[in-house]
């Protein structure tokens, strides 16, 4: 992996700009009648943050001309934020961001959040009639564009335990996956992620007067996001995945601090501030898409070693028993007869 620019604001997760593009020249080319001003030529290459944040407005507006009503707009997420930096904890501003959602259906979609002992349930209606690689992008972001939101409100990461999807691929919303930091189910009814209902409790300490700041690059500045917003295991996690997704051989550490603009010694010394390492990230990443192959793909499992860069079929098979207990064919034969 070559080292970043020293332009910052040029940082992305890698492949997520040609995911972006790609996304987009399809989308515009099976557009009639909804709204796509500009065309694929006039895409900002000068920031990826501005990159992301043009698609993602452009197939929001399609995707929503294909529901019949218009997006959310700018105006409201902001009014959003804006009452829910008034609330008192985070368990307040989640019922909160909810009722707003409500009084604009199904513009918002739909929110709710389910309190349990020690795990509480945050799930995201967005209301789609049809499902398609472009709605995916744009709802994925609203999730993490909630996640983003409530951690800021709290100044701490919201840790996540899982995530679930409403739709069927996952390749289509890569690299955005790593970002969450949990394992990621796809085709679900609802999107949505779960958490520590101990983190309910945690004040909102953010003042009014912090909103313009973040509300300028709101949702769209990934990478560059505060720590407070997303860990450095999340972005980590983002580049691990997304490299697996494609098939590419797994950033070292050095790579992944080259690209953050760090030292080695500095992002190592960040994840463990965070409980975590690189090598506990890379084996979380290289086992959750092991399991993923062997459980959605038909795949001989000489296959799925070489893709996920292992040297040989019994290399892979070692790791696979040391991170579950199984050999990856039992593995798979208990997955298929559970589902």
């Amino acid at each position: 992996m070559k080292a970043p620019s020293q332009h910052k604001s040029r940082r992305a997760l890698p492949g997520l700009d040609v995911r972006l593009r790609d996304e987009l020249s399809r989308s515009d080319g099976h557009a009639r009648a909804a709204p796509a001003p500009g065309s694929i030529t006039d895409l900002p290459s000068d920031s990826a943050t501005a990159l992301y944040r043009h698609v993602i407005e452009r197939l929001e507006a399609q995707v929503a001309h294909n529901d019949g009503h218009p997006p959310m707009r700018k105006e409201e997420v902001d009014m959003m934020c804006r009452c829910l930096v008034t609330c008192r904890t985070l368990d307040e501003a989640i019922r909160c961001a909810a009722s707003f959602c409500q009084m604009l259906y199904p513009r918002a979609g739909a929110l709710r959040l389910s309190v349990q002992e020690r795990e509480s349930v945050f799930e995201m209606d967005s209301l789609r009639r049809t499902r398609s690689t472009g709605a995916s992008l744009v709802d994925v972001t609203g999730l993490l564009c909630y996640l983003q939101l409530f951690s800021w409100l709290i100044a701490q990461p919201l840790r996540l335990t899982r995530v679930w999807l409403a739709h069927p691929e996952r390749s289509d919303v890569m690299p955005l996956l790593g970002l969450f930091n949990a394992p990621v189910t796809v085709d679900a009814k609802t999107y949505g992620f779960a958490f520590e209902t101990a983190l309910l409790s945690r004040p909102v300490v953010r003042q009014p007067v912090e909103l313009e700041g973040f509300l300028a690059q709101f949702p769209f500045q990934i990478v560059d996001a505060a720590p407070t917003v997303v860990t450095w295991a999340q972005k980590a996690r983002g580049i691990l995945d997304g490299a697996l997704e494609r098939g590419h051989a797994l950033p070292s550490l050095q790579d992944l601090a080259q690209w953050f603009g760090l030292s080695e010694p500095t992002l190592r010394r960040r994840l463990a501030a965070e409980g975590v390492s690189y090598l506990a990230l890379r084996e979380r990443s290289l086992r959750e898409a092991a399991e993923r192959c062997l459980r959605d793909t038909d795949w001989p499992v000489s296959r799925i070693a070489s893709h996920l860069g292992f040297g040989g079929e019994e290399a892979f098979r070692r790791a696979f028993v040391r991170w579950t207990g199984r050999a990856p064919s039992h593995y798979r034969s208990q997955v298929r007869v559970q589902t």
